[in-house]
């Protein structure tokens, strides 16, 4: 399996901005791609995917809102990325209007950087999900070889899964997970490491969330295609 950094598009956040916000960008060991207007980021982040984007609030040619628009298209490879904007006081409002409709989250250019830092991971994590049912097997090493259980996945994204199991796992802990489609294709392949354990509260499912640190072979490509399956099916219906 090929390790792949999560990809970044930073887009019309200016020199003094960037600065304060570059650090938080390292922490996280992410592959960053600067342009300089949300404009410029329409084509390039429709060709390639991004796992989250980053823009100023601010635009000179077209809307935010039509930039976003632009994202989210069924056809833009980062159609299912994570989406925070940075905004002044001034273009607070109007930004905020967009939550819910493409929008993730909106933050204030002059915010602490440790507050964007914990935005930023939060949605390195929670990239659109779709609430899914599906078979999957856990490998994991223990002290005398491998052990394997089955689980359940419950919702699934781009950048993770939640998966019911009867197993015990400790936050870090890395998986060999099997994701069986349902029909009747061989199943998606990945590592993944354990961040969260959930709990059956509020009408939850007691499990393990997992990221995803790569893929086997064309899973990346099979998962975005089942996702894809699945947000169209859940607008159509």
């Amino acid at each position: 399996m090929v390790e792949r950094k999560s990809l970044v598009l930073v887009a019309g956040i200016g020199r003094r901005p960037f600065e304060a916000l570059a650090p938080v960008l390292d922490r996280h060991k992410l592959e960053v791609v600067r342009v300089a207007t949300p404009e410029k980021s329409i084509a390039l982040a429709r060709s390639e995917r991004f796992d989250l984007v980053i823009y100023d609030a601010e635009t000179r040619q077209v809307t935010l809102e039509e930039v976003v628009n632009q994202i989210r298209d069924g056809l833009s490879a980062s159609r299912l990325a994570s989406l925070l904007v940075l905004a002044e006081h001034r273009t607070e409002e109007a930004a905020r209007r967009l939550i819910g409709r493409g929008v993730n989250r909106v933050m204030l250019l002059d915010d602490p950087p440790d507050l964007i830092d914990q935005q930023v991971a939060e949605l390195l994590c929670i990239a659109p999900r779709a609430g899914l049912r599906l078979a999957s097997r856990l490998r994991t090493s223990v002290a005398d070889g491998t052990e394997e259980v089955l689980g359940e996945v419950v919702n699934m994204s781009m950048s993770g899964l939640l998966v019911q199991t009867d197993m015990l796992f400790d936050v870090g802990d890395q998986v060999i997970v099997s994701i069986y489609p349902g029909d009747r294709s061989d199943p998606v392949v990945a590592r993944a490491k354990v961040t969260r354990r959930a709990v059956s509260e509020r009408g939850g499912v007691d499990g393990f969330g997992f990221r995803f640190l790569s893929f086997a072979a064309d899973g990346e490509l099979r998962m975005a295609a089942l996702l894809q399956g699945a947000f169209l099916d859940h607008a159509g219906g």
